[in-house]
């Protein structure tokens, strides 16, 4: 399936401990899903994700462990549906909309943005800004769109 015959759009931040990954609704208009999970709690996902959801495109991380992934990926996700993705400061882009979406209270307020420190890890926003890099326009996100852990 390409991106021309629709599917959802996978964004996957790579790590060594936890993963961030975010998914579109099948319009690509909307984040559907947004979550930070272990690296086996996320091959299974995707696994699951591939049948359930049939994507067009999972748009993957360069930083950290990324080779590994792609390697790993590709004896069963189609070369042409996996783009590697810069990851050029998607940490400071990721805490930016960690701060859109929770207004700062209490005296966070006071601080200027770069030095207020999120209250959870932000690993599911990084791959939110790796999907939305990879699809070139921002998707519409709702409150509901985020699980912050899954178990493996």
């Amino acid at each position: 399936m390409t991106m021309a015959e629709g599917g959802c759009a996978i964004g996957l931040d790579p790590g060594y401990s936890k993963c961030g990954l975010a998914c579109s609704d099948a319009n690509r208009q909307y984040l559907d899903l947004c979550l930070i999970c272990t690296p086996h709690a996320c091959w299974r996902r995707l696994q699951d994700w591939w049948l359930e959801r049939q994507p067009a495109y999972l748009y993957l991380g360069d930083g950290t462990c990324s080779a590994r992934w792609r390697l790993a990926l590709l004896t069963w996700w189609p070369a042409q549906d996996l783009q590697l993705v810069s990851e050029f400061h998607t940490s400071l882009e990721a805490r930016e909309r960690y701060w859109q979406l929770h207004e700062p209270r209490g005296w966070q307020r006071l601080l200027p943005e770069g030095l207020r420190e999120p209250s959870r890890p932000v690993d599911d926003l990084a791959a939110l800004v790796i999907l939305e890099r990879g699809l070139g326009r921002s998707l519409r996100v709702t409150p509901s769109s985020f699980r912050t852990a899954v178990r493996p």
